[in-house]
């Protein structure tokens, strides 16, 4: 009988952003993540274009990490974090143009529960945003489900 290693789950991910161009641009982002044998890091379970819409996919799909938007119709990122993480237990990066260095809209974010906080470079429409801030982000990601080191 041959040894088969066992398939190593790659970790999921909800995207949740109203514009459907940054939905699409941390689509690609997320899904052009590879290991150094050229394996995807994640596995994108979905999106959604509202907080509303990402509490009930969260519920479902039981993501490992969302990146969430701040500002979005429906309902807005802050009021969807806690309980996107209570239905699924996910980790929260917020990716939002409210959330420079410094500001209140990122201490917010982190009060809220966010484990990370990236800003969009440009607005909320980024178009540059995985130049500029795509390392950041999927930094943010890998430290956010890094475990705890032992004190």
């Amino acid at each position: 009988m041959e040894d088969v290693a066992p398939a190593v789950a790659r970790p999921g991910v909800l995207i949740v952003d109203d514009s459907s161009m940054m939905r699409s641009l941390l689509s690609r982002l997320v899904e052009g993540d590879r290991d150094g044998a050229g394996q995807g890091r994640w596995t994108l379970l979905g999106a959604a274009p509202d907080g509303r819409t990402a509490i009930d996919l969260a519920r479902e799909l039981r993501p490992d990490i969302c990146l969430l938007d701040v500002e979005m119709p429906v309902l807005g990122g802050l009021e969807a974090l806690p309980a996107i993480r209570a239905v699924s237990n996910a980790v929260v990066v917020v990716v939002s143009s409210i959330a420079a260095p410094g500001s209140a809209g990122r201490a917010a974010c982190l009060m809220a529960g966010a484990s990370a906080v990236v800003a969009k470079p440009s607005g909320a429409v980024s178009a540059d945003l995985v130049e500029t801030s795509g390392r950041a982000i999927l930094s943010a990601m890998r430290a956010a489900l890094a475990p705890p080191e032992a004190t």
